[in-house]
């Protein structure tokens, strides 16, 4: 229908051009219907009988896109600056290490699609590419589902990572790195990173009471729960805990990030955020915890092997401990100097 105004006009089409525009709607209409159908299987792809019929349901006709095996990977050819003389930085860029306390769903299907579409553009711009996912597999709630399945945290990270892989290959991601944050690589990096910190005199021991939510994996500040101490993110009671952990002086950068964004407000993107960070930090910084004595599935402490380093000052080392190379002694100066920080995460 072609809009005029008043009223709608039909167009005509000759035979030959409606047969052309029903068989492009029939294609879009396939396509659809292997999005919604094969995406209902991605919902348990720990079932191997699941994955395998997944597998085999998953076949386009080749000449679909009209385009070559390559074209589709989107393979980069060149990495040279407008020069060609000088290699340029690559484009790195990261999908989340997704949380092994469940198999992936649609969630973990539709942000790893977007960050695929967006490595395949940057190749064909012919920059090279460093596309990082992986998965994040340490923690109490971890070594919770383990339990509840009848596993060891160990298994149960190994059966849901290989879902993760298995379910990318099935998409065909084309991913460049995929770390797990139970690799030897990635604990040599955290356990570096967490003694550097130590040295500059940024941790301390201390004695903590307070509530704590299991599926945060946090204590929470009393004035932001709700009625009987629930947590306002999971809805369920947090819980009293006192233990003996090592802390992170961050209190000690009050005025030096003050500081830093009065004079730098470009350090804060997208820029419309600045005046959130901002407040949050003219609130008041307090440490926090980075180690937990009630929680074995973690990586041990460096100076003390009765704690293990809390999951997030781990995990999000894994964007860093990604950018090693295998055949190389894993160094924090090294995997930070291949790429860090990423264009996009």
């Amino acid at each position: 229908i072609i809009k005029t105004g008043k009223k709608a006009t039909p167009v005509k089409h000759s035979e030959e051009q409606t047969l052309s525009l029903q068989k492009e709607f029939e294609e879009m209409a396939a396509r659809i219907n292997y999005s919604i159908q094969n995406s209902l299987w991605l919902l348990n792809p720990l079932h191997s009988k699941a994955t395998t019929h997944f597998r085999n349901r998953l076949k386009f006709r080749q000449n679909l896109f009209s385009l070559s095996k390559g074209a589709v990977f989107c393979s980069y050819a060149t990495n040279t600056d407008k020069s060609g003389t000088e290699p340029a930085d690559p484009f790195v860029l990261t999908t989340p290490l997704y949380y092994v306390n469940a198999p992936p769903h649609m969630g973990s299907a539709y942000t790893t699609i977007a960050a695929d579409a967006i490595a395949r553009f940057q190749r064909l711009l012919g920059k090279k590419v460093i596309f990082i996912t992986g998965t994040d597999e340490h923690g109490e709630k971890i070594a919770a589902a383990a339990a509840d399945g009848g596993s060891s945290p160990s298994e149960h990270c190994d059966v849901v990572s290989q879902a993760y892989k298995t379910l990318w290959k099935d998409l065909d991601i084309a991913y460049d790195k995929f770390i797990r944050t139970t690799e030897p690589k990635h604990e040599a990096i955290v356990k570096e990173f967490y003694s550097s910190v130590l040295a500059n005199g940024d941790i301390y021991k201390a004695d903590y009471e307070g509530l704590y939510c299991v599926n945060c994996e946090e204590y929470k500040d009393e004035k932001e729960l709700l009625e009987n101490q629930c947590c306002p993110i999971h809805l369920k009671p947090c819980v009293a805990r006192k233990e003996d952990n090592y802390f992170f002086a961050l209190s000690k950068y009050q005025k030096l990030l003050e500081d830093t964004l009065t004079e730098n407000p470009d350090f804060v993107q997208p820029s419309f955020r600045l005046n959130e960070v901002q407040g949050w930090i003219k609130s008041g910084l307090r440490d926090f915890s980075i180690s937990r004595a009630s929680v074995d599935w973690g990586i041990p402490v460096p100076n003390d092997n009765k704690q293990t380093i809390y999951v997030w000052f781990d995990a999000l080392l894994g964007y860093i401990s990604a950018l090693s190379e295998d055949r190389d002694q894993p160094s924090l100066r090294t995997a930070v100097s291949s790429g860090w920080p990423a264009s996009l995460t």
